[in-house]
C-alpha cells in the first residue's frame, strides 16, 4: 500500500554502504555522475538512493524515474526498493527505455496521431517485413545488401531520422534504393499501425521535442531521474533522458566507461564523457571497491584496462583475502585449448569443486564448436547461454500471431506469419497476386482474400474460424485464453505438433495459455493491446520449463557454461576460462581503428572481471594477444596444462629430501624472493614457478618462458 512507507531511521539505507556509496546516495545538490566499476554494488546504490529520496526527502515513488536496460534489472530494482520502503513494487516508475517510451506513447501519443490500435512488433517481425518489402521491390538485393539496409534503418531511427529527412540519410551513407526501402517500410508501419523497438524511444523524443505541454507534464511527474548502465545509451535514449531531466536537472546517472562494449548496436561512450557539458556543475563519485573478485583477478584486470587512453581513471580494489593466481594457459590451437579446458574441468571436479560453476567465455559464437565437440566426447555436461527467451520461441510467436489476427483481421504482419506456418493453400504466387490486389484496393490481405479470392478463403475452415472467434471476442467478450485454445485446436496446429511428437512445444503453448489466463484474471477489463505490451516489453519472461529443468539437472552436476563475452556482461562465475586470447580473436581481427581497439580491450576487461575466484586466460593460437604483452608479469603465472594449474592450486606433497633442497635454494613455492638459474642450453633465467621436484617454469632472458626438467638437463642455481 502507498501509506505503508516505513518511518524508521535511515540506518538500514546508509549503514550497509561504504563511504563512496553513501556519498552517492546522499548527494542531491547538483547532477551526479557515478562511475561504478565492475562488482562495486551499483544496484544497491541506485535502489538505496530511491529509498533515501522517499524516506528522507519525501518524494513519492511515482515521482522518481529509474531507467535501465533489461526487464530483469528493472524487476530487481523494484523488489529491492519495495524491501527498503515497504511500498508495493507497482508504484515505482522503474523500467527499460522501451517500456518508458511505450508508456509515454500510450498516455500521450494521441497528440502525435497514435491511437490505441497501434501495436509493437519485435525485431524478428521487423526483419521479416523489411525482407518482404525488399524482395517485392528490389529483387536484385542480395542477403548482405538486405542486411545492410536493415542496419542503416535502425541506426537512422536511433539518430531520430526518418524518410522525410532524405538529405541527412544520404549523408549517413544511404543510397537511393535504401531511402526508398525506408520510405516503404515507414508507410507500411503507418498503414498497419505498428511501432518497432527504435520507434518506442524515437517517437516519444519527437513528441517531447515538439510539444511543450507534454514535456512539462513528464518533467513535473518525474522530479528525480536515475539512469543505470549509462555507457550503453544510444543517441535517442540519451535525448530522452536530456528532455526529461533538462529542466530541473535532478538526475543521477550510473555507468562505467571501462565496460562500454556495445558500439556495434548503436551505443556511444561519448554520452557519458559529455554528460558534464550538458549538465553543468556535475558532481562525480567513483565506486572502486569491488565485492565480487579476488585481489589477484582485480590487479590483473586493472592492468589490462589501464592501457586504454580514452577512459576516466580508476583502480578497482577489494578487502577480500588473497586468492588464487591468474593463469595464462599456453594452448596452441582451438582443439588444444578445448582439450586442456576439459582436462581442467575433470580435475577441478575431483579436487576443487568449490570453483564451480565454470564458464568458458569467447569472442564470437563460432569459437564454441571446439568446446562443444570436446566436452561431448568427454561426457562433460554443459549449457550454452544464448539468451533465447520464452516469447522468442517459434511456437509461441505462431500462437500469438493467430490470436492477433483474430482480434484484428487487418493485421497484415500476423496474416503473413499465419499463412507461413499453417497449410492454408496460399503459396508465393497466390500471395503475390493477393498483395497486388490489396495495394490496389487499400484493404488488408485478409479482407482482400475474403472478397477477391472466395475459393481460397472458403477452402480452409481456419479463415472462417478466425472471424467467428473475432465476433466471440468483440461481441461476447470471450476470454482471450479460451479463444487461443479454440484457435489452436480448430486450425490443426496442436494436432500437427502432436503428430510430430513435439512435446516440448506443446508444453510451451500450454504455458502460454495459462499465462494469458492469469493476466486476464489479474487485469480484468484491460484491452488486448495491454496484454501485447506486457508480452513485448514488461514481462520478465523466464526460460521455458524444459530449459529450467535442464538448468537444474546441469546444476546438480557442477555446471559448465559456454557463452560469448558480450553475453557474460552482468554475470559472474567462480571460475572464468577466457578463451582465444590471441591475435585473431582478441582484439578481433576485423576491428582496426583506435576506438575499436580500445573497445576490444574493454571486452577483455569485462570478461576478466566476471571471475569470482579463478581466472584462466587461454591463448588458443600460435600468437598470443597483444593485450597480454604489456601486463605486469608478476600479475599472472604461465602454465602449460591442467596439471600445472592443479599443482599450484593443490601442490603435491614433497618428500623431506626434495623440500630440504628447495628450501636451501630459496625457491620453495610461496617464497617471494626472486631466484635465478643457469641452463646449459637456454642460458640465464628467472624461476617463475616450481611445478614439482625437478620441474620448473623459467623465464629465460633470451629464449622466453619454458618448462624444464632439471633431472634431464643440469642447471646451476644462482
Amino acid at each position: 500500500m502507498m501509506n505503508d512507507v516505513r518511518n524508521s531511521s535511515n540506518d538500514d539505507i546508509l549503514e550497509p554502504l561504504n563511504p563512496d556509496q553513501r556519498e552517492a546516495v546522499m548527494y542531491l545538490d547538483s547532477p551526479l555522475l557515478i562511475i561504478a566499476g565492475a562488482g562495486s554494488g551499483k544496484t544497491k546504490v541506485i535502489t538505496n538512493k530511491i529509498a533515501y529520496l522517499i524516506r528522507e526527502k519525501g518524494l513519492a515513488p511515482y515521482n522518481i524515474l529509474g531507467v535501465t536496460f533489461t526487464n530483469k534489472a528493472a524487476a530487481e530494482m523494484k523488489e529491492r526498493a519495495r524491501a527498503l520502503t515497504g511500498i508495493d513494487a507497482k508504484y515505482f516508475n522503474i523500467s527499460t527505455f522501451h517500456s518508458l517510451g511505450l508508456r509515454i506513447l500510450r498516455e500521450s501519443g494521441a497528440a502525435a496521431g497514435f491511437d490505441k490500435e497501434w501495436q509493437v512488433i519485435d525485431d524478428k517481425d521487423r526483419k521479416k517485413i523489411l525482407d518482404h518489402i525488399i524482395k517485392s521491390n528490389f529483387s536484385r538485393f542480395t542477403n548482405d545488401m538486405r542486411d545492410d539496409a536493415k542496419r542503416k534503418i535502425g541506426f537512422a531511427k536511433m539518430d531520430l531520422n526518418y524518410p522525410n529527412n532524405k538529405d541527412f540519410l544520404y549523408q549517413k551513407g544511404f543510397n537511393e534504393d535504401e531511402v526508398a526501402i525506408f520510405s516503404l517500410y515507414y508507410q507500411y508501419q503507418k498503414k498497419n499501425k505498428v511501432w518497432d523497438y527504435e520507434d518506442l524511444v524515437s517517437m516519444p523524443v519527437k513528441l517531447l521535442q515538439t510539444n511543450e505541454d507534454i514535456r512539462d507534464k513528464y518533467r513535473d511527474r518525474f522530479r528525480y531521474v536515475m539512469v543505470d548502465e549509462f555507457q550503453d545509451t544510444n543517441p535517442n535514449q540519451y535525448e530522452l533522458v536530456r528532455l526529461l531531466a533538462g529542466g530541473h536537472k535532478q538526475i543521477t546517472i550510473v555507468g562505467d566507461d571501462d565496460q562500454a562494449i556495445y558500439s556495434w548496436r548503436g551505443a556511444s561512450i561519448r554520452f557519458l564523457f559529455n554528460f558534464e557539458q550538458d549538465f553543468p556543475h556535475t558532481h562525480i563519485v567513483k565506486l572502486q571497491q569491488n565485492y565480487r573478485s579476488t585481489p589477484q583477478v582485480l590487479e590483473f584486470a586493472n592492468d589490462v584496462i589501464a592501457k586504454n587512453y580514452n577512459r576516466k581513471a580508476k583502480a578497482m580494489w577489494t578487502d577480500k583475502a588473497e586468492g588464487n593466481p591468474v593463469f595464462v594457459l599456453d594452448s596452441r590451437s582451438k582443439e588444444d585449448e578445448a582439450g586442456k579446458a576439459a582436462d581442467l574441468i575433470v580435475r577441478l571436479k575431483e579436487e576443487k569443486p568449490e570453483l564451480f560453476p565454470f564458464a568458458v567465455l569467447y569472442r564470437i559464437n563460432s569459437q564454441s564448436l571446439a568446446f562443444e565437440t570436446e566436452f561431448t566426447r568427454r561426457g562433460i555436461d554443459f549449457k550454452i547461454i544464448k539468451g533465447l527467451r520464452f516469447f522468442d520461441r517459434k511456437e509461441i510467436k505462431d500462437s500469438l500471431a493467430l490470436l492477433k489476427l483474430t482480434v484484428n483481421p487487418d493485421d497484415d504482419i500476423s496474416f503473413l506469419r499465419v499463412i507461413d506456418f499453417l497449410p492454408l493453400g496460399i503459396g508465393a504466387k497466390t500471395l503475390d497476386s493477393l498483395a497486388l490486389e490489396a495495394r490496389g484496393s487499400g484493404n488488408s490481405l485478409f479482407e482482400t482474400l475474403r472478397r477477391e479470392m472466395p475459393d481460397k478463403y472458403n477452402a480452409k475452415r481456419t479463415f472462417a474460424l478466425l472471424l467467428a472467434m473475432n465476433r466471440k471476442y468483440t461481441e461476447e467478450s470471450l476470454p482471450l485464453s479460451h479463444i487461443l485454445e479454440r484457435l489452436l485446436k480448430g486450425s490443426g496446429y496442436l494436432e500437427s505438433l502432436e503428430d510430430r511428437g513435439e512435446e516440448g512445444r506443446l508444453s510451451n503453448i500450454a504455458e502460454l495459455i495459462a499465462f494469458i489466463g492469469k493476466w486476464e484474471t489479474e487485469n480484468p477489463g484491460e484491452p488486448f493491446n495491454r496484454l501485447m505490451d506486457h508480452i513485448s516489453l514488461d514481462s520478465a519472461a523466464a526460460e521455458a520449463e524444459d530449459d529450467e529443468k535442464n538448468n537444474e539437472k546441469v546444476s546438480q552436476n557442477l555446471p559448465v557454461f559456454l557463452l560469448t563475452m558480450h553475453n557474460a556482461k552482468g554475470l559472474e562465475f567462480p571460475t572464468v576460462f577466457a578463451a582465444g586470447i590471441n591475435s585473431t580473436y582478441m582484439p578481433f581481427f576485423l576491428r582496426k581503428d583506435r576506438a575499436e581497439f580500445e573497445e576490444e580491450r574493454r571486452l577483455f576487461y569485462v570478461a576478466s572481471t566476471r571471475a569470482i575466484k579463478q581466472l584462466v586466460v587461454s591463448v588458443g593460437g600460435d600468437k598470443a594477444s597483444q593485450f597480454l604483452a604489456p601486463i605486469n608479469r608478476s600479475l599472472y603465472s604461465n602454465v602449460y596444462s591442467a596439471g600445472d594449474i592443479l599443482e599450484i592450486l593443490s601442490p603435491s606433497p614433497l618428500s623431506m629430501f626434495e623440500r630440504g633442497l628447495l628450501q636451501e635454494s630459496g625457491i620453495l613455492q610461496g617464497n617471494r624472493e626472486e631466484r635465478y638459474l643457469e641452463h646449459a642450453v637456454f642460458g640465464r633465467g628467472k624461476i617463475v614457478n616450481v611445478v614439482s621436484g625437478d620441474i620448473y617454469v623459467v623465464d629465460f632472458e633470451k629464449r622466453g618462458e619454458k618448462t624444464i626438467d632439471a633431472s634431464i638437463a643440469p642447471v646451476t642455481f644462482l
